[in-house]
């Protein structure tokens, strides 16, 4: 268990921690990138993990510029421009002058390439229609590299002027966000692909020729080997679900067809990926774009409902034997003390705070940052700052969205400790003086 306050080389040493430690591995393919942003978002909206991986890899001739943007109600609100656009010029301005020495220690076209990039950024915002997206997330290097990632779910506002690209809270959110194997089955044809924060990916087909029926004066033989055939692609179709499934590490599947169709396949699907398949849905092949994005996200509501349940079930025994933290405050102390194992936040519970991002400290009230004494920075909502850092430091984090009235007697906000610790401890260290 941590003390009350470590010395500030421990402290930095646990912040530079985050920074380096990673879940995913090394990718070996390379991503596509549009001069500008707007160019390549027209492009290539979707980003995978593996994308992720490459971008996070790869060497850059010039700063990265990363920012994570919140588009939350109040920001959508239009006088001469949205509000979330004085929002970056905000972030721009505290970035620009924490890495001055950075940016000024670069060779001079680096240097240079800066403003040019921050420009684009700002060209981008002002143009970019969220259509429903909760967050957005762009990374930025000349034409290096230019990707803009919408997003489902919040972040906390960062913007930051690196080498490299700042991955690990979106690494994060991608863990967190279910990876869907989708089949679109028919009796001759089965489609494989990912869906994944709102986005499809098509992946490749499997197809068998069936035979036509060629002598009236046998159908029955015309029948069963036509079925022979079915059989067959089945078979192939299970064997490669299953070695996708593994291979894109996935943890639901989704069938798409007929209902005889889906449910013959699914026989064919081994055990460990039956139990995975997702409630049934109305779907069909023929439905358009927008029918089968909802009817698939209405599947995963389901879905993430039966989770939250089982999850929040599990916190009154935490609570009886002393490792809970409940409320804001007390789980603002447990994170200062890294005592977080997880983490559980309505998705509507907002709080204004003060933060130290440098030591991934939190506060109520203003004052000082106890590792170096620096006037902690306010934050529009303290809430998304203590989902960043909980990710950060490898805390599982659920944000309550389907059954937030099973929050509601631990004040929408729970932590479940790594160990047994007194409640006078977690609130002494969740204001400051």
């Amino acid at each position: 268990m941590s003390t009350t306050w470590e010395t500030i080389e421990e402290r930095e040493r646990r912040v530079r921690g985050t920074r380096t430690t990673s879940t995913m591995v090394r990718a070996w393919e390379q991503v596509p990138a549009g001069d500008t942003l707007k160019a390549a978002f027209a492009a290539r909206p979707f980003i995978n993990r593996e994308d992720l991986r490459s971008i996070a890899r790869q060497a850059y001739d010039r700063p990265v510029i990363t920012l994570y943007l919140n588009f939350s109600a109040e920001r959508l609100v239009r006088a001469d421009r949205p509000v979330f656009l004085s929002v970056f010029s905000s972030l721009r301005h505290q970035a620009l002058e924490a890495k001055k020495p950075f940016i000024e220690s670069l060779p001079h076209a680096q240097r240079l390439g800066v403003p040019d990039d921050l420009r684009d950024v700002q060209d981008f915002l002002e143009r970019y229609e969220p259509e429903g997206a909760r967050a957005v997330v762009i990374f930025k290097s000349g034409i290096q590299l230019n990707r803009v990632v919408p997003l489902p779910v919040r972040v906390a506002d960062s913007l930051t002027i690196d080498a490299d690209a700042y991955v690990e809270p979106l690494e994060a959110i991608m863990e967190e966000q279910h990876r869907v194997l989708v089949l679109d089955i028919a009796m001759d044809k089965t489609t494989f692909s990912i869906y994944e924060l709102g986005y499809e990916q098509e992946l490749q087909s499997i197809k068998e020729e069936l035979p036509r029926e060629t002598d009236p004066f046998r159908p029955g033989k015309e029948e069963r080997h036509r079925l022979t055939h079915v059989k067959w692609q089945f078979k192939a179709a299970a064997q490669l679900a299953d070695r996708l499934f593994k291979e894109r590490g996935c943890d639901l599947v989704m069938l798409i067809g007929q209902e005889t169709v889906v449910k013959e396949l699914e026989d064919y699907l081994p055990k460990a990926l039956q139990d995975r398949v997702l409630a049934p849905t109305s779907l069909s092949v023929e439905d358009g774009p927008n029918r089968r994005r909802a009817a698939i996200e209405n599947a995963l509501v389901e879905q993430r409902k039966k989770e939250e349940e089982a999850a929040l079930d599990q916190l009154g025994f935490y609570q009886g034997h002393g490792r809970l933290a409940a409320g804001l405050e007390m789980v603002i102390g447990a994170a200062n003390l890294f005592l977080m194992r997880q983490l559980y936040v309505s998705d509507d519970l907002a709080q204004a705070g003060y933060v130290c991002r440098d030591h991934h400290f939190l506060s109520m009230k203003p004052g000082a940052c106890p590792f170096d004494s620096q006037p902690l920075l306010p934050a529009e909502n303290v809430v998304d700052e203590l989902i960043e850092i909980a990710r950060l430091h490898g805390a599982e984090v659920m944000i309550v969205t389907q059954r937030p009235d099973l929050l509601a007697r631990y004040e929408q906000a729970a932590a479940v400790l790594v160990t047994e610790t007194p409640l006078d401890e977690l609130r002494a260290v969740s204001v400051t003086s």
